[in-house]
């Protein structure tokens, strides 16, 4: 029973969040006329029931000399918090959409903490995307072939090197926006670079061969 205890505690090791760390260059949006501009973040539940079996944490902002306007000025579904003395952003998929959205005063670059859960859905994965609207409330565009016109999209359960950057696009419409795709730098909780997985792998499977081995020990 004592290794299987251990196991499942090693197991817990490989499942643990992973917070990403994003950068976006927001230079060009200084001055640019098609301001003022506005941050818009999604989260769309893929069961499209609202299950509430994922949350996406936004923290540690920012704002590269420019700065954010508080409260948000359009929040939409169930599971959106934001918390304004550390400010930060909440998003559960209690509701089919969550979207909320801050006048932003650009600065030099635009950073924030990711922490998500990685839980899965069945028909869709739940997709959080973060895009930049104009003075006309249209997204920038960009090259995203997914048809969200957002410059980071992470489709649960992927984090990290796998999110989605995307760079802005043309629109024949829309005065074009020269803005490169955003870094995306996973770290984990405690701030330091996230372990390899078959590093992870080693250190849960040596767990449970010594445990096996002291319990064998002490039986005899």
């Amino acid at each position: 029973m004592g290794w299987v205890l251990i196991a499942l505690f090693s197991a817990s090791l490989l499942t643990a969040d992973v917070i990403d760390y994003v950068t976006l260059d927001t230079g060009p949006l200084i001055s640019n006329s098609s301001g003022p501009f506005t941050l818009d973040f999604q989260f769309v539940e893929g069961n499209g029931i609202g299950d509430s079996n994922n949350t996406v944490t936004l923290s540690d902002f920012s704002f590269g000399g420019g700065s954010i306007v508080t409260p948000a000025s359009s929040v939409s579904g169930s599971g959106v918090t934001v918390t304004s003395s550390a400010f930060g952003i909440t998003l559960v998929d209690s509701s089919f959409y969550q979207d909320v959205e801050f006048t932003l005063n650009p600065g030099a670059a635009l950073s924030f903490e990711i922490d998500a859960t990685t839980n899965v859905d069945t028909v869709a994965p739940d997709t959080f995307t973060f895009a930049i609207f104009d003075n006309t409330f249209s997204p920038i565009p960009t090259t995203n072939p997914n048809g969200f016109d957002a410059f980071l999209e992470i489709d649960l359960p992927t984090l990290g090197s796998n999110a989605e950057t995307i760079p802005s696009g043309t629109d024949p419409t829309q005065t074009a926006i020269n803005i490169i795709a955003p870094t995306v730098e996973p770290v984990s909780t405690s701030g330091v670079p996230e372990p390899s997985s078959p590093l992870l792998l080693g250190t849960a499977a040596l767990i449970v061969i010594l445990g096996r081995r002291f319990l064998s020990s002490a039986t005899r």
